[in-house]
């Protein structure tokens, strides 16, 4: 390829100015290099953009590049036999420890040198955390296990099926690895704080040091309510839920701690944290370079709980890694030793698994998905929802919405702009009207948590952008908010870009509230809970937060949210998008959208490229 082609991408808009420079790079420090080497280094940075760990060489082999559907053909992709040998005849494409910008393995998949390292790095951590298993216990142990898991997750007398709940924590007890997927409802946070009880109660002589994080401050402040909310509700010795409340959360940067000027963090593989165990929670979140350093850090004897719902959204950045994990949670592979364990262990019988074990891993012996949802009914409303979005079934969920007439799953069409306009005033001052009339900074803050708007995109007439000016004009034109000037009593923001220094994060929520002094100050809930304040003036990059977007809401839980689509289908929209944006309601879904942009949502499911769930069978001899 050269530069004129390479212009004509450029000109073209089909890729990025990042992704041009790499070519550009790779074409000057190897110019007798074939086209197809720029050629890959502009596809792979731009699936990296995209959140993509790679590209698989098969899936592009022939494919022609255009600028859009209508436009001419700006090159074809080679065929994959002469792709891989050109691409292995070049020093710019080389294997994980020669630096070479670019590696290609042995599936004909091809990295970025960094994200391939850390995929690397990651898999092999699991694999080998997944192969430990707790010693042989005594007789008195097993006994004094049995008898704590009983009291802490003891079902009732007429549910006969399994505990998964119970399940995992057996499985935690007995390995340092434990990946947890369930729908919100199905009890994440119950069972870590259950889980947490029992190891406080069995260490109470050498209490464990136990560090509980998440991706950004909201799901961190989320998971440090959930666990005080369960504790509550527990029969636990005092001694136990002292030490319960005690315990805090962070966001995972906070607890590695970021080194001056944010590069690297102090805590890593040669400086581990000191802890016993660490729990995740909204892991589906969390990308595949921030997993690796987490994981990095994690000392190889302390456990590992991995939290979060495999169906959600994957992470901004690169990576599915949560996603990949679980890839196998449903076919319930568990080896016959850990059925046994488990057996003895935690008085449960596992059901039989789902298909052949000949290829299961030893991580499949660390992984729970959870079942049984203790928050929605299943058959109808929320619960129903979301269960119909994850099955594609988009006859179903129309019948659901035609079924709940609005109590619980409401469904609002138009036909022209007035009416959508309309439609969302309606709901906006109804659900913003209780925190802008609260009395103080507090209670606004609670009250906002209530409803939310969520939208697919950013930009455009239904994206982000767009309705927050339109809510804001909504909510003056009712003298419900007064913006005289950019920053406003009532004005909501969420912080766009870290700031280590200032100690606000990328998905960091505020308001803006007049402090007791009448100063205007942005408002924040820290992880113990407390309120924080900054001057607007002190803020990091941010933006008005009256709407966000459906990825930005991950981590976050609303008692009404207010589902947007556009009027017209795009590759944004996915089945995996309209999930997390209903399941983020705890007591109603309204969905503002076409039909015909649902049917076409629900029916395309998002999959990222990666190697990591080959990878974690790299050493076990069971990749194809």
């Amino acid at each position: 390829m050269n530069n004129l082609s390479l212009n004509n991408f450029y000109n073209s808009k089909l890729f990025r100015d990042i992704d041009i420079a790499l070519a550009r790079l790779l074409a000057r420090l190897a110019p007798n290099d074939p086209p197809a080497v720029p050629l890959t280094a502009l596809l792979v940075s731009r699936a990296a953009g995209e959140g993509h760990v790679c590209i698989d060489l098969h899936q592009w082999a022939g494919h022609e590049l255009k600028a859009s559907n209508e436009s001419p053909p700006l090159g074809r992709c080679p065929d994959v036999e002469s792709w891989i040998d050109q691409l292995r005849a070049s020093t710019m494409v080389g294997a994980a420890d020669n630096h070479s910008p670019l590696v290609c393995d042995r599936h004909g998949r091809v990295y970025l040198q960094r994200l391939y390292r850390h995929e690397q790095q990651l898999a092999q951590q699991f694999r080998q955390r997944a192969l430990y298993v707790a010693p042989e216990m005594s007789p008195d142990r097993v006994a004094r296990i049995r008898s704590l898991l009983t009291r802490y997750f003891d079902p009732s007398p007429s549910d006969r099926s399994p505990d998964w709940q119970k399940i995992a924590a057996g499985v935690t007890l007995m390995k340092r690895l434990c990946v947890i997927s369930g729908a919100p409802g199905t009890g994440k946070t119950t069972t870590v704080a259950k889980l947490l009880c029992v190891l406080i109660e069995l260490t109470m002589e050498a209490p464990l040091r136990i560090h509980l994080c998440a991706p950004t401050g909201k799901a961190a402040a989320r998971l440090g309510a959930s666990l005080s909310d369960a504790h509550r509700s527990l029969d636990c010795p005092p001694p136990v839920a002292s030490a319960l409340a005690a315990l805090e959360t962070s966001t995972i940067h906070r607890l590695l701690k970021t080194q001056p000027g944010g590069k690297g963090f102090v805590f890593n593989a040669k400086n581990p944290l000191p802890t016993d165990m660490v729990v995740v929670d909204e892991a589906s979140m969390v990308d595949l370079v921030l997993m690796d350093r987490l994981v990095q850090a994690v000392p190889e004897d302390a456990r590992l709980v991995i939290l979060g719902d495999k169906d959600q959204l994957a992470s901004v950045e690169a990576g599915a890694v949560f996603g990949d994990l679980c890839q196998d949670a449903q076919k319930r592979r568990y080896s016959p030793e850990m059925r046994h364990l488990l057996g003895t262990l935690a008085l449960v019988t596992l059901p039989a698994a789902k298909e052949n074990m000949s290829d299961a891993l030893a991580l499949d012996d660390c992984t729970v998905m959870l079942q049984k949802n203790y928050r929605f009914d299943q058959k109808e409303g929320i619960g129903a929802l979301t269960q119909a979005v994850n099955c594609g079934d988009s006859g179903r969920i129309k019948r659901l919405f035609r079924k709940d007439r609005g109590a619980t799953v409401s469904w609002e069409q138009w036909r022209r702009r007035s009416e959508f306009h309309k439609l969302l005033a309606a709901h906006v001052l109804k659900g913003y009207e209780t925190y802008l009339t609260s009395r103080d900074a507090e209670e606004a803050l609670s009250r906002f948590n209530r409803f939310m708007v969520l939208c697919a995109l950013f930009k455009g007439p239904f994206g982000v952008e767009q309705l927050n000016q339109t809510v804001a004009d909504l909510l003056q034109k009712e003298r419900l908010i007064h913006r005289a000037r950019p920053w406003f009593k009532g004005r909501p923001v969420m912080i766009s870009r870290n700031s280590y220094r200032i100690g606000l994060f990328n998905g960091d929520i505020g308001l803006t509230w007049p402090d007791s002094d009448g100063r205007l100050s942005v408002w924040f809930r820290k992880e113990s809970g407390e309120l924080r304040a900054v001057s607007p003036q002190r803020l990091p990059e941010h933006q008005t937060a009256f709407a966000m977007t459906v990825h930005k809401s991950q981590g976050s839980e609303f008692d009404s949210a207010l589902l947007i689509l556009p009027d017209q289908d795009t590759p944004v929209l996915s089945r995996e998008l309209v999930y997390t944006g209903c399941s983020r309601a705890r007591h109603q879904v309204i969905l503002m959208a076409q039909e015909n942009t649902v049917d076409q949502a629900v029916s395309r499911t998002v999959k990222r490229s990666s190697g990591l769930s080959d990878a974690l069978r790299e050493e076990s001899g069971k990749t194809d």
